[in-house]
C-alpha cells in the first residue's frame, strides 16, 4: 500500500505540482501542459502509485440525440436514462486521491443531467479542471457561456458536420482556446478524415480551434460489425503525413498510440513524436473510469467485458486507494498491461502498451487473433 505522506502536492490557481521520490508531475491548469517524470527528469514512471491523474466519469447515460452507429454506449439500443446527482458526485469526488488534475465528464446531451453545470462548477472550485465531449447538436449560447467559464477544454464529435462546425465557432468566439474535434477513426471513416483535415484549413468556422483528435474504433456495442478498426500502420502514417503537410494540429487517444508509434518510425521527427505518445493509461496506470452508477472499470470500453462484467464500487468504498486503485484485481490487470508488449519484436516495445481487450493494432501479440477477443480472462483475479 502506498503511503500518501511520502508525496507533496502544491496546488495553486494556475499550476499543480506533485513531488515524491519516484513519481512527479507538473500540470499547467491554463494551457493543459502536463509533464510527468520519475526519480530523474529522464525517468518515465510505469504508473501512478498515489492514484489517477485523470478521471473519466460518466454522469449521465441513455438515449442520445447523436444516436451514432459506432457508439458503444447507446446507438439506438434503448438504454434507459440514468443521471449522477450532484450529491453523489460530491461523495465520489471527495473519495478521489488529491492526484487528480482533470475530470472528463461523460454526457449524452448537454441538458440531460440537470446537475451538469453544478458538477462542473464544484469540480473547478476544488481545483480540478473539468472538460467534456459533445455531439454538438444541442449546443446553445447558455451552454457555451458556462463552458467557457468553467472548462479547460471541450471536444465536439462529428455527427452532423455543420452542427459540429457551428458549435466549434461558438466555443472559440466565447474565448476558449482548447476546442477540439473528436473523430472516430475506422476503415469505414478513414477517407472522410482527410476531408475534415482539409476543412480545418478552409472552413472559417474552424479558425481558432486547437486540433483534430483521432479516436481508434473498438469493436464494442450493438453494431460491432458495421465498423472495423484500422490496424495498418501505413494507413495511419498516410493520415499523419497529411496532417503535417496541411499544417494542422492533430492528436489521438491512447488506444491509437501503438499505431502512431509505428507510423512515425524512421521519420526525421521520430524522437520528438515519441515523447507525445502515451499508450494505454487505463488499467490502474494513470487514469480511471467510473460509470454513472459509481462503479470503477479499467476503462470505459472494459465495462461488461470478461472479468469486468461488474466493476468495483468506488462510490461506497471506504478508501479509493486501498479498495480500488491498489486492490488485488486492479494490481493484476496493471501487471497485465505492463507486460502486454514485452514479446513484441518492435523498437517501441519497452515503452508501448497494447490493449489487452480488443484487437486494434497490428502488434505481434495479436497476429492470429479474431477482431474481438478477450485475452486474459483466465489470468485476472
Amino acid at each position: 500500500m502506498t503511503d500518501e505522506s511520502k508525496m507533496l502536492i502544491i496546488d495553486g490557481l494556475k499550476k499543480k505540482t506533485l513531488i515524491s521520490k519516484d513519481y512527479n508531475y507538473l500540470f499547467d491548469k491554463v494551457s493543459g501542459l502536463f509533464i510527468r517524470y520519475g526519480k530523474t527528469k529522464e525517468d518515465d514512471p510505469d504508473f501512478s502509485p498515489f492514484g489517477p491523474e485523470i478521471l473519466d466519469l460518466e454522469i449521465d447515460s441513455g438515449e442520445c440525440l447523436g444516436n451514432c452507429k459506432f457508439c458503444y454506449k447507446c446507438n439506438g439500443s434503448g438504454v434507459p436514462s440514468k443521471h449522477m446527482s450532484l450529491a453523489d458526485f460530491k461523495v465520489l469526488f471527495d473519495k478521489m486521491p488529491k492526484t487528480l488534475t482533470q475530470i472528463a465528464l461523460g454526457i449524452t446531451n448537454i441538458y440531460a443531467n440537470p446537475d451538469f453545470f453544478d458538477i462542473m462548477r464544484y469540480t473547478r472550485e476544488q481545483g480540478v479542471i473539468p472538460n467534456y465531449t459533445t455531439h454538438g447538436l444541442d449546443v446553445d449560447d447558455n451552454a457555451v457561456k458556462i463552458t467557457a467559464e468553467l472548462c479547460g477544454a471541450v471536444a465536439v464529435s462529428i455527427v452532423n458536420k455543420n452542427k459540429t462546425y457551428d458549435a466549434i465557432k461558438k466555443y472559440v468566439d466565447a474565448g476558449m482556446d482548447q476546442v477540439n474535434i473528436h473523430y472516430m477513426l475506422s476503415e469505414e471513416t478513414y477517407d472522410r478524415a482527410f476531408k475534415i483535415v482539409k476543412d480545418m484549413k478552409n472552413d472559417k468556422r474552424l479558425d481558432g480551434m486547437r486540433a483534430i483528435v483521432f479516436l481508434q474504433y473498438k469493436p464494442k456495442g450493438s453494431t460491432p460489425n458495421a465498423f472495423h478498426s484500422i490496424r495498418d500502420p501505413e494507413k495511419y502514417k498516410k493520415l499523419v503525413k497529411f496532417c503535417l503537410e496541411q499544417q494542422v494540429n492533430f492528436g489521438f487517444d491512447s488506444c491509437s498510440a501503438p499505431l502512431f508509434l509505428k507510423s512515425i518510425e524512421g521519420t526525421e521527427r521520430e524522437d520528438e513524436f515519441v515523447q507525445s505518445a502515451e499508450p494505454c493509461e487505463g488499467f490502474g496506470m494513470f487514469s480511471s473510469y467510473i460509470n454513472v452508477d459509481g462503479k470503477f472499470f479499467p476503462c470505459s470500453f472494459c465495462e461488461g467485458e470478461g472479468e469486468w462484467t461488474k466493476g468495483l464500487d468506488a462510490l461506497s468504498c471506504k478508501s479509493f486507494l486501498t479498495d480500488v486503485w491498489h486492490s488485488n484485481k486492479v494490481k493484476k490487470w496493471r501487471e497485465i498491461i505492463l507486460e502486454s508488449s514485452k514479446n513484441c519484436e518492435c523498437k517501441f516495445s519497452q515503452s508501448c502498451r497494447s490493449c489487452p481487450i480488443f484487437n486494434i493494432t497490428s502488434c505481434k501479440n495479436w497476429a492470429d487473433k479474431d477482431e474481438k477477443e478477450i485475452r486474459y480472462w483466465d489470468t485476472a483475479v
